[in-house]
């Protein structure tokens, strides 16, 4: 039997160690105990599930296991590599280049597509299929479709003796979550960094803010001092916008507290910031946002 990795995380881990100490760990509260605590954690145990890329034959058996972890972590390994450096020109306060800007939009759409939503999502949208086996099937189908490929989406139906007609294929081919949210991204939004002029972010286990905001479609913190905003696109006489914007602490404040609300556990956050965090976490538990 191969080795196989079996906690796969839905925020990737070189997010998660930008909010870490000189130690390599965050601080972390659990929302849903009592008192409100912090505590120390490593980025690899936090924001995982157990299996969450996988699906399973009819016969129990996984079909081409971590295949999806393994396209996700050669993903991540070349965007991994430019967020430091698009961080370090925001921090310079350098304007971004195209090609950085596409970076951004790139890891809001992929984070997008990944979280352990969606899959529920599916199995609940199938609640009128009554065999358990057949509802399985479908989900799991459908799953592969959007955070994979529609290709292996129809090689799971095969394997599983549930073959598709070709005028099926067609219809379903062409769908990928990840490249639709992108284009959409990158054709109808701008797509810019906020920096934090006092105070830092925090990052939850829905990471990302959707219409949170007026005109910002999403909002997704990637360290404490920064996060990426993609906004409905500006007026067409506005010839460039700007790739870094300054935000004050009333607005870091209120993105924390709504981040807190929309978290349905864990929010992570850097170790220095951890008294003002506890006070952001009691306004979001008063309802203050």
């Amino acid at each position: 039997m191969g080795s196989y990795t079996v906690d796969e995380h839905y925020i990737s881990r070189f997010i998660i160690r930008n909010f870490a100490d000189e130690r390599g760990k965050v601080r972390v509260i659990n929302k849903s105990k009592r008192p409100i605590e912090a505590y120390s954690s490593l980025p690899e145990k936090l924001f995982f599930s157990c299996n969450l890329y996988e699906t399973k034959n009819n016969d129990g058996t996984y079909f081409d296991r971590n295949a999806i972890e393994k396209s996700f972590a050669d993903f991540e390994g070349r965007l991994s590599a430019e967020l430091p450096k698009i961080i370090k020109r925001a921090d310079e306060n350098k304007k971004l280049n195209q090609y950085q800007i596409k970076c951004l939009a790139q890891l809001v759409a992929f984070q997008l597509v990944r979280l352990p939503f969606i899959r529920k999502f599916f199995y609940e949208a199938n609640d009128n299929i009554t065999d358990q086996t057949d509802r399985a099937l479908q989900t799991n189908a459908m799953y592969r479709t959007v955070i994979d490929s529609p290709e292996s989406a129809f090689s799971y139906l095969e394997n599983n003796e549930f073959p598709l007609s070709e005028d099926a294929k067609n219809d379903i081919r062409g769908t990928n979550a990840n490249t639709t949210i992108y284009d959409f991204i990158n054709n109808e939004c701008n797509v810019y960094l906020i920096k934090a002029e006092t105070d830092a972010f925090c990052i939850g286990d829905f990471p990302v803010l959707i219409d949170a905001f007026t005109n910002a479609r999403y909002l997704f913190p990637v360290s404490p001092r920064f996060a990426i905003v993609c906004a409905l696109t500006e007026p067409d006489d506005t010839e460039e916008y700007d790739t870094i914007r300054y935000i004050k602490a009333d607005t870091v404040s209120l993105i924390n507290q709504k981040m807190i609300e929309k978290a349905e556990r864990f929010i992570a956050f850097c170790h220095s910031d951890e008294s003002y965090m506890l006070g952001e976490f009691q306004k979001a538990l008063k309802g203050a946002v």
